[in-house]
């Protein structure tokens, strides 16, 4: 519990830096996102794992509200945090670069479906938008697995 509560509070200290300081064009990575993937795949019990992707879009739509829809981050965080700890009980050493990142890019789409709907069919530049947010995330979330062990910790949680 004491990881959790460690890199829970990382996550949210990084995501108020990233979006203040690090944005790159408005581009920003979604750090609380990637801290719902990464301690899903520990958790087996899908209920859990989905409550928790929902507690914690919720608290970050609170601090972080952006002006979009009210509920878009808790809907998706709990669909993210579902899915990958449905992959946890069948989880392989080798993947777990391909789970994280493809639970990534299904909840940034997944989010930026219901961010820029109207976007989507009056401007070319917000299909792109998702693209960016990926690229962005990923690359942070490559950084932080390599520099914080992230891989090792969570298959040894795992166990």
């Amino acid at each position: 519990m004491k990881i959790y509560l460690k890199y829970l509070i990382l996550s949210i200290f990084l995501q108020l830096i990233f979006s203040e300081l690090i944005s790159i064009n408005g581009v920003q990575p979604n750090i609380l996102l990637l801290f719902v993937i990464f301690s899903s795949l520990t958790i087996s019990n899908a209920s859990l794992s989905t409550i928790l992707g929902f507690l914690l879009g919720f608290v970050g739509e609170l601090i972080f509200y952006s002006g979009t829809i009210f509920g878009i981050s808790s809907f998706t965080f709990s669909l993210v945090g579902f899915f990958a700890s449905k992959v946890s009980n069948n989880f392989v050493y080798r993947n777990f670069d391909f789970y994280w990142i493809v639970f990534t890019v299904l909840g940034i789409f997944i989010f930026s479906i219901f961010k820029y709907e109207f976007y989507f069919l009056s401007n070319l530049k917000f299909i792109l938008s998702p693209i960016y947010i990926c690229i962005y995330t990923i690359f942070v979330g490559l950084i932080l697995d390599r520099l914080l062990s992230l891989k090792n910790e969570i298959l040894n949680a795992q166990n």
